[in-house]
């Protein structure tokens, strides 16, 4: 089956599993209305207008402005830190202005953009395949790696105003991306199987952004001499309608590269994710429950020795209807074996727990509540956290993942 034909299923199937921030269905269109603006139309058509306006029209890219601001309040002098888009500090803060183009060029090829204002820094921007042979596709540029289920996610997207702990420890305090290419193929399964491979090259000048791997400027030759100084990545992930109202998404990540604590040496991620789903269709109505796992593992080679250190967190989300939405998080993160590095900040290990209310007035605005408990130590006090965090987004914006 052709990747064209299956995605149309897949999104078919995924309706009982849409997220809460997908676009209402557009209302009737009256029919008088309806009928004087075909008359209108015909009328341009006639005057050579819309063999003007059409193709220009298309040339167009799909334009948007997403802004993320918030308000921080911490109870102990001494809590985590994240960096990034987190909200680390007392007071007010400007977490994310995303300028977002995207464009089919033409049947072929299909191009993306997303640059990041606030921190005037590129954080994706990449061409994807429309019409390669045997369900495969392919993807080359400046992103987001394909590793589990958070990391993909940009800011506007997150049901909490923070990421998990161990996204921070183990993908980067904003992403783990950096410039190189993607080959995908929907396996011929009579479910949804994407199974996709990425390469790429971790150097300082291709802005590699990683919190687990070395760049190669750290390696040997402080340049890339062969195939053992790219990043490797693999993925598979599998989606099942388990019934109307049942659906599941379950993911396994793998990813291999230098070690950022020592020359020469080796690095390996290892992750698995997990998303259910109820939406009662029978009940009508909005109400839905989402259930996310998701697990790292980590080895890194140290000088003389080495490190394993293992961090997840397990979501809850409410979806009360298409205007309220209640969420429940619980992140930890430690190491297992080996001495962390003298140069690492890391903590030995850190655990919170979070609860979000969000408020969703329309699909292009939203305000949340959260309050975070949090430990960045074992037997340290527990540290309270409240947020308040507002989101707005105008122009056309594309659709994301389930």
């Amino acid at each position: 089956m052709r990747r064209s034909s299956k995605i149309v299923a897949l999104s078919t199937l995924l309706f009982v599993a849409r997220p809460v921030f997908a676009q209402s269905p557009a209302d009737p269109i009256d029919p008088d209305l309806a009928a004087a603006a075909k008359e209108d139309e015909a009328a341009r058509g006639a005057a050579g207008a819309s063999a003007t306006s059409g193709p220009v029209a298309k040339l167009n890219p799909d334009l948007s402005l997403i802004m993320s601001a918030g308000f921080g309040w911490f109870g102990r002098e001494e809590h985590l830190l994240q960096g990034g888009h987190a909200m680390d500090e007392n007071g007010f803060a400007l977490q994310g202005l995303e300028l977002a183009a995207s464009a089919s060029v033409d049947p072929y090829f299909r191009f993306d953009l997303s640059f990041e204002l606030r921190h005037q820094e590129l954080e994706e921007v990449y061409l994807t395949t429309l019409a390669l042979p045997a369900s495969l596709q392919a993807r080359a540029g400046y992103f987001n790696v394909a590793f589990g289920r958070q990391n993909p996610q940009h800011l506007h997207t997150w049901n909490f105003a923070n990421p998990p702990l161990s996204h921070t420890r183990f993908m980067s305090e904003e992403h783990f991306r950096g410039t190189g290419a993607e080959l995908s193929r929907l396996l011929p399964l009579p479910w949804y199987s994407l199974l996709l491979a990425e390469v790429m090259t971790p150097s300082e000048a291709s802005e590699f952004n990683s919190a687990t791997f070395g760049t190669v400027e750290q390696g040997r030759g402080g340049t890339t001499n062969g195939l053992e100084d790219l990043l490797y990545v693999g993925r598979l992930e599998n989606f099942f309608e388990l019934s109307t109202d049942w659906s599941l998404l379950f993911g396994a990540s793998a990813a291999f590269g230098q070690s950022p604590y020592l020359s020469g040496g080796r690095a390996a991620l290892y992750g698995s994710d997990l998303y259910f789903k109820w939406r009662p269709l029978a009940g009508g109505g909005d109400f839905a429950v989402a259930l996310t796992l998701e697990a790292l593992l980590r080895d890194s080679e140290l000088p003389e020795d080495s490190l394993r250190d293992w961090g997840g967190y397990a979501q809850l989300d409410f979806f009360l209807s298409r205007r309220f939405m209640l969420g429940a998080r619980g992140d930890y993160a430690a190491t297992a074996q080996g001495a962390l590095p003298e140069e690492s900040e890391l903590p030995r290990n850190e655990a919170r727990g979070s609860l979000a209310f969000t408020f969703l007035p329309s699909h292009f605005s939203k305000l949340r509540l959260q309050a975070d408990l949090s430990r960045a130590a074992p037997g340290a006090d527990w540290a309270p956290a409240l947020f308040l965090q507002a989101e707005v987004s105008a122009g056309e914006h594309g659709a994301h993942k389930f």
